[in-house]
């Protein structure tokens, strides 16, 4: 299994609602689509 931290973020609630319709979309929890997000851009980045 994967090591995880736990984490608090401030969002603004605007992309709060967006994350939270696009997780929704993809049948995803907000965590996931969140972490789906970050590694997206992650792999990207590279």
């Amino acid at each position: 299994m994967k090591q995880v931290t736990r984490t608090q973020v401030r969002i603004p609630t605007d992309l709060m609602d967006w994350l939270k319709e696009q997780a929704k979309q993809q049948n995803r929890s907000m965590n996931a689509q969140l972490v789906e997000l970050l590694n997206t851009v992650k792999q990207r980045a590279a």
